[in-house]
């Protein structure tokens, strides 16, 4: 993303190679299908061509001056990289900031504010990584500063490698140090693999699993002063470029981050690829011609400008769209995107980095942080809170609440009130509380105990039975939270927990997925095993627009006009996941094989010709295209009642 800091002969292929990257990255964000198929499903990738350049280019810059000064100044170092990195940054933060504050829901706009914070700090990795695995966070596609978790990367990397780098060389001398560095290199990716195996999220955003990729880069920064003719007058040297670049095109094209271990063993092709493109460059070569075409190189040139707006530019887009964006939505991101990354370019990238001294600079750089520290930290106290959507929208929602977040954040207050020690909330999805681990909920008073075990659906099903006590006299319910991916670890925690034990029915009501057989069939032996009476809930009904919005709020805003809600209940079927009733059918039937009793979730929302998503007084019963709100939850729970659920 970033090109090098002190002179070096100019190499117009990197250029080529950084357009390469931004490209592959910019199609990958724009999610577009053809059909059924993704375009560029790898073009993630881009970002580890990145690491590369960038581990190659700055270790070059470092070991050319320590051989020929024989010291490296770690703080003109720093200098360097902040003429590089801030004033594209910063700008985009002044100008991204008015947008988020006009367009954004207030939950929306404390994240969007820590996430400032966090890009300003170069800890973004880790923030996002902790926001986006909270259960039922909002698509990363929608945090306009998602992408600037490889800038932080990057960032840890130099400075922890220059201070290291130095005192190898100093100490050892180049040779040792390199050994060092391929040292480092093999453990980084060993660990990486493993941890990608393990714990794959965390991976993605850990500065060690990405290391090995930045000190591949340094390897061939190392060879180039120590080895430069290395292979270079060979046959190889004429087969590697072109089949580097097929390897590029094939991984782009063809991988799929949910589906491949990354970063780990199956990223090492994308990386000997970009070594390669880099190692054989020659001003004869094809490949290193065709890199260094003008419109490749102007591309490069401006790729970091490029990396730093589009994911605001597509993240506001999707935030505005009502319906899943289409091909012109797409194309005025991307003309926007360019615009942006030009203007930015002249007007403040290169004057800012080449003309301007040290200390005028840091002046520019602190006075351009100031506003952006003090309205963060307004909006993140609660001091200031931004209209957003809902000056706008107020009078269209009429008694339903604008903001989903807040919502679905309302659905785990029930549970919380009930735990003195914790603060439960959506991580009670993922994991069972203490609360449900411990303390016995059920008392004395109550004839019939019944645990809802499930995840957040079970969380929905409590609400639903707890908010109507008046149709369920004498019934006292507890709820355990078992997570399909931790299933058999949440199943002996329940086992020992004394809800467990004290009641004598087991409510089973998680939301089902691929391997709901499996799964479903390992509750049931452990609950037939321990004498409790069964009952195995279906799905709720579910719903897809298509879009980022829910059904409701798609709906609404599509007719902007609150006389559309008169007919949603009855269009929303057509909506409705395919599916779902074959799925339902199915867990009946395994439910009444093993002896269970079976009640159905779908229908306590949907009747023969509609599903009830907007009550009778105008409030969502869904906060998102799965869950329930409190509303519906109260609702849906006297229905439970009046179709006879717990009657005997």
């Amino acid at each position: 993303m970033k090109s090098s800091d002190t002179p070096l002969t100019y190499r117009p292929e990197i250029d080529g190679l950084r357009a390469i990257a931004v490209l592959s990255v910019l199609i990958y964000h724009l999610k577009i299908t053809v059909g059924t198929t993704k375009l560029l499903p790898g073009g993630f990738l881009g970002v580890d061509l990145f690491f590369v350049l960038s581990g190659f280019l700055i270790t070059q810059i470092l070991l050319k001056e320590f051989a020929t000064t024989g010291r490296i100044s770690i703080a003109e170092f720093y200098v360097r990289r902040s003429k590089r990195i801030l004033p594209p940054l910063l700008l985009v933060m002044l100008c991204s900031a008015p947008v988020a504050w006009a367009i954004m829901l207030p939950g929306e706009l404390e994240r969007f504010a820590l996430s400032l914070l966090s890009t300003l700090l170069f800890v973004s990795n880790f923030f996002w990584f902790f926001e986006l695995s909270e259960y039922g966070a909002q698509s990363g596609l929608l945090q306009p500063y998602l992408h600037t978790w490889s800038l932080a990367i990057e960032e840890q990397f130099y400075f922890v490698f220059p201070p290291l780098l130095l005192l190898l060389l100093h100490r050892w001398g180049q040779q040792s140090a390199f050994a060092v560095v391929l040292v480092t290199l093999v453990l980084s990716l060993v660990g990486a693999h493993w941890l990608t195996g393990t714990h794959p999220a965390f991976s993605f955003y850990a500065p060690t699993s990405r290391a090995w990729e930045l000190l591949a880069g340094s390897s061939l920064g190392f060879l180039s002063l120590r080895a430069p003719s290395t292979f270079r007058r060979t046959l190889i040297s004429r087969i590697v470029p072109p089949v580097s670049l097929l390897v590029l095109i094939v991984c782009f094209a063809v991988l799929d981050l949910p589906e491949i271990t990354h970063p780990g063993a199956v990223t090492v092709p994308v990386i000997l690829a970009t070594c390669g493109l880099i190692w054989f460059a020659s001003p004869t070569e094809p490949v290193t011609r065709l890199l260094s075409l003008t419109p490749i190189v102007w591309v490069g040139r401006l790729s970091y400008s490029l990396y730093l707006w589009h994911f605001p530019v597509f993240a506001f887009g999707r935030l505005l769209s009502i319906d899943e964006p289409g091909a012109t939505d797409m194309f005025a991101w991307v003309i926007l995107t360019f615009a942006l990354s030009i203007a930015g370019y002249h007007l403040v990238e290169r004057p800012f980095r080449f003309r301007l001294k040290t200390r005028p600079f840091a002046f520019a750089m602190a006075a351009a942080c100031v506003p952006i520290l003090i309205g963060c930290t307004l909006v993140v106290t609660g001091r200031i809170s931004a209209p957003g959507p809902q000056g706008n929208l107020t009078e269209l929602y009429g008694p339903a609440t604008i903001d989903n977040e807040a919502l679905g954040l309302a659905t785990w207050k029930p549970l919380d009130a009930l735990s003195l020690q914790e603060d439960i909330g959506p991580w009670n999805a993922l994991r069972p509380s203490d609360h449900e681990k411990t303390d016995l909920w059920f008392t004395d008073d109550q004839r019939r105990k019944i645990l809802i075990i499930g995840d957040s659906h079970a969380k929905d099903v409590y609400n639903s039975l707890t908010l109507n006590p008046d149709r369920f006299p004498e019934t006292g319910f507890a709820r355990f939270n078992l997570h399909r991916r931790t299933l058999n670890e949440d199943i002996e925690s329940m086992l020992a927990a004394p809800n467990f034990r004290a009641a004598d029915t087991v409510m089973i009501a998680p939301r089902y997925y691929r391997e709901y057989r499996e799964t479903l069939a390992t509750i049931l032996g452990v609950l037939q095993s321990q004498g409790k009476t069964v009952i195995v809930l279906g799905n709720t009904a579910e719903f897809d627009v298509g879009g980022d919005l829910p059904l409701f709020d798609w709906h609404l805003r599509k007719a902007a006009s609150r006389e559309a809600l008169k007919d949603l209940n009855a269009r929303a079927p057509q909506f409705e996941t395919p599916g779902a009733a074959q799925m339902e059918q199915d867990i009946k039937q395994i439910a009444i094989a093993a002896g269970a009793a079976f009640f159905s979730r779908r229908a306590l929302m949907c009747g023969a010709d509609d599903c009830t998503i907007v009550t009778s007084d105008g409030k969502k019963t869904m906060y998102d295209d799965t869950h329930w709100t409190l509303d519906g939850a109260a609702l849906f729970g006297g229905r439970a009642a009046d179709a006879g659920w717990l009657a005997n």
